[in-house]
């Protein structure tokens, strides 16, 4: 009974948290940041991979014709079943490669179930930084304990975790010199309108969107290799800018027609990417609460609806940035290798975040339920002697090395897609390990709305082991929220 309780207070808790979280860049100023700049960069001296002008042109010259039309879809704050579910609806569609759709999920700590983080990784997704406790001001503790817990209790290899995204999307100068001192890849904090809706670039040369801010002031930011991916806005009626949870914004067919505008106006364009950025539990049904199912059907008619055109690509942050620094056409885009689709062949169970037996249950009777009476996750990975906490993110493991039920955590030299954390063994210790490519039978006409279930696989052999590669009334929420909560502890 307590831990059912404890388990509603953080469903409630999360429930409240993002309603404020949706107010993140709900919309943004109009204010143009073209005479605030005085950014400068010079394409002779700064070249890719490890430097890039920020530009509203394509990279290396491409014509927009050739250029892969890239979609990122985003996810914001704790991962948890319901939610989990709410993203994969919206993913469960194809590139035109046949592999499925990916999407980046900025997780933070709180109330997030880790053995959903290593799955959703396992998948092919994208794990990111959204700091421990989503504070307004994060300092650089609350960003590397949640990069900590991530890859103790999720298992992503620290090398994968590469982006960052501010709470409230409240990034400043310290924020941006904190992520680069953790060796962090991007930040995907600062807001494109339109005369600043640069492609992705690197801070070797300062910010220059969002300069509403002050952030693009001479000398403010200056981290070279550190890069910038823009959070690309949607006009809406009135030409005022909404960014991220932009259903929230209008009536579904408002909202849908508002960002195919936005949508075309980069497809038939230069192709900047485009953005779609939730915070995933106002798409979430919840018990006594408004359906948002209205808002969900208008979000998946969208995508539907971009996905049947061509040459439109559902990436990640990190796969967006893998192409800006080594451009190809869209017709070589599918045959790259981080866009392709593999899973390890792997003869046994294993914790690792994926159904190796075939028998469609992920790590079936593997997992560790970690319990603290606050608060409790699942884990393929040790479960700590005490609740973990900003100060402590990864206490000390409940188990003694070595000793019966010690789970072994993922060393830097295998992914965690491969390594087996009871059985203390990486099996792919080559580089001929195998894989079978996981592709999706496509539609004849339009290669949206496919159930990811019903991908084929076919055993492959790989030569990289080391690749697996009108707003909710805040009132309405809070009384039903609360009153849900002390009926149940009543």
């Amino acid at each position: 009974m307590k831990a059912s309780v404890f388990s509603l207070a953080g469903a409630v808790a999360t429930l409240l948290a993002s309603f404020v979280a949706a107010q993140e860049g709900a919309s943004v100023p109009t204010t143009s940041t073209a005479a605030t700049s005085s950014y400068s960069c010079d394409p002779n001296t700064c070249k890719a991979p490890t430097c890039m002008c920020a530009s509203q042109s394509p990279p290396g010259g491409l014509s927009p014709k050739d250029v892969p039309q890239m979609v990122v879809v985003t996810f914001d704050d704790s991962i948890q079943d319901s939610l989990y579910q709410t993203a994969k609806k919206m993913l469960s569609t194809t590139n035109p490669n046949g592999c499925p759709a990916h999407g980046t999920w900025y997780v933070s700590m709180e109330y997030t179930d880790f053995s959903l983080v290593q799955q959703w990784y396992a998948s092919g997704n994208e794990i990111a930084d959204h700091t421990y406790s989503h504070v307004g001001s994060p300092s650089a503790k609350e960003i590397s304990s949640c990069k900590s817990m991530l890859n103790t209790y999720g298992g992503i290899p620290k090398g994968k975790i590469q982006g960052f995204r501010a709470p409230f999307l409240n990034y400043t100068k310290e924020t941006l010199s904190n992520i680069a001192e953790q060796s962090f890849l991007y930040d995907s904090s600062a807001s494109g309108v339109t005369d600043d809706a640069y492609w992705p670039y690197t801070l070797d040369n300062g910010m220059a969107n969002d300069c509403w801010t002050g952030i693009c002031a001479s000398g403010q930011v200056k981290l070279p290799g550190v890069w910038e991916v823009p959070m690309y806005a949607v006009l809406d009626n009135k030409s005022i800018p909404q960014l991220m949870d932009v259903y929230l914004a209008g009536e579904p067919q408002d909202v849908t027609q508002w960002s195919l505008d936005a949508f075309n106006k980069k497809y038939e364009g230069n192709r900047q990417p485009f953005g779609i950025y939730v915070h995933p539990t106002h798409l979430t049904t919840y018990p006594g609460l408004p359906d948002p199912k209205p808002m969900l059907d208008g979000v998946l008619s969208f995508l539907q609806t971009i996905a049947a055109k061509p040459d439109v690509w559902f990436v990640t942050n990190q796969q967006l940035l893998q192409w800006m620094k080594n451009p190809v056409k869209a017709s070589e885009f599918g045959q790259q290798d981080y866009m392709k689709c593999q899973q390890p062949v792997i003869a046994k169970e294993i914790c690792n975040g994926l159904d190796d037996d075939h028998n469609n249950q992920i790590d079936d009777n593997l997992l560790n339920n970690c319990n603290f009476g606050t608060s409790n996750f699942k884990t393929c990975f040790n479960c700590p002697n005490g609740a973990p906490s900003l100060a402590d993110p990864t206490p000390a493991s409940a188990a003694q090395s070595g000793s019966a039920g010690y789970r072994y955590p993922v060393p830097d030299n295998c992914d965690s897609t491969w390594w087996d954390p009871i059985g203390n063994a990486c099996l792919c210790t080559t580089t001929d390990c195998q894989y079978k490519e996981v592709v999706v039978t496509k539609p004849t006409a339009s290669n949206s709305s496919v159930n990811p279930l019903g991908a084929k696989e076919t055993s492959t052999q790989t030569i990289s082991a080391a690749s697996p590669s009108s707003l909710i009334s805040s009132n309405s929420i809070i009384l039903v929220a609360l009153a849900a909560l002390s009926v149940y502890l009543l």
